[in-house]
């Protein structure tokens, strides 16, 4: 019965721990970066363009958003603050 106890126990863990998603955190918002600069569309895809080469050279999982909002891996927020503000 013990063994049964902790069989279950360990397969439980690997897999709560295989099952875990990504979740993303807005870095680089396009929608609001366009509404505040005056020159929107040049300004905003530098700004998105500058982001994207930081935080790869920063080896840090993103992602583009369909509306071209660039989204950072949740884990690696503490990594994205020291190299990239």
């Amino acid at each position: 019965m013990k063994k049964l106890w902790i069989l279950f126990t360990v397969t439980s863990v690997l897999l709560l721990g295989c099952s875990q998603e990504k979740s993303y955190n807005v870095w680089v918002d396009s929608s609001t970066q366009s509404q505040e600069m005056v020159d929107s569309s040049t300004q905003s895809q530098e700004m998105i363009d500058s982001a994207i080469e930081r935080l790869t050279d920063a080896e840090v999982d993103f992602i583009i958003d369909e509306n071209g909002s660039v989204l950072v891996n949740e884990k690696d927020m503490n990594k994205v603050l020291m190299c990239c503000t």
